[in-house]
């Protein structure tokens, strides 16, 4: 009896996560960035929205900052942020908060650089 319930709480476990999984987005943002001033001042921004998605009660979203080598010939879309989203229900509770959009308020001309002109995707998890 104890394996069988093991067994079922495994298999529930497993259940959760494939839907959690399945609900997952992904928003990927490609671009340039001009010079080293403002990329760590986009990096301190992007600090300044992780900390507040986790005050406002959503501690697994959050974006990551990666750029390319400096030996990577590649001329366009040398830096990248990637959103990690829990859900669409998630990601628009975020961005209509008014914390997250007094950040994006506050933040306008700096990120401006970063938007203009870059490429953005919307990946939604298949399994």
């Amino acid at each position: 009896m104890k394996k069988i319930i093991f067994l079922l709480m495994i298999s529930a476990m497993g259940l959760n996560m494939t839907a959690t999984a399945q609900k997952a987005i992904t928003t990927v943002h490609f671009y340039d960035v001009k010079n080293a001033d403002m990329e760590k001042t986009y990096i301190a921004s992007l600090k300044e929205v992780n900390a507040i998605m986790l005050e406002i009660g959503f501690p697994n979203n959050y974006y990551s900052y990666f750029k390319l080598n400096a030996s990577d010939t590649t001329s366009t879309f040398r830096s990248c942020t990637i959103g990690h989203w829990t859900s669409d229900q998630d990601y628009n509770a975020i961005h209509a908060n008014p914390k997250y959009k007094a950040w994006g308020a506050k933040n306008k001309d700096n990120n401006a650089v970063f938007i203009t002109g870059q490429l953005y995707r919307k990946f939604y998890a298949t399994e």
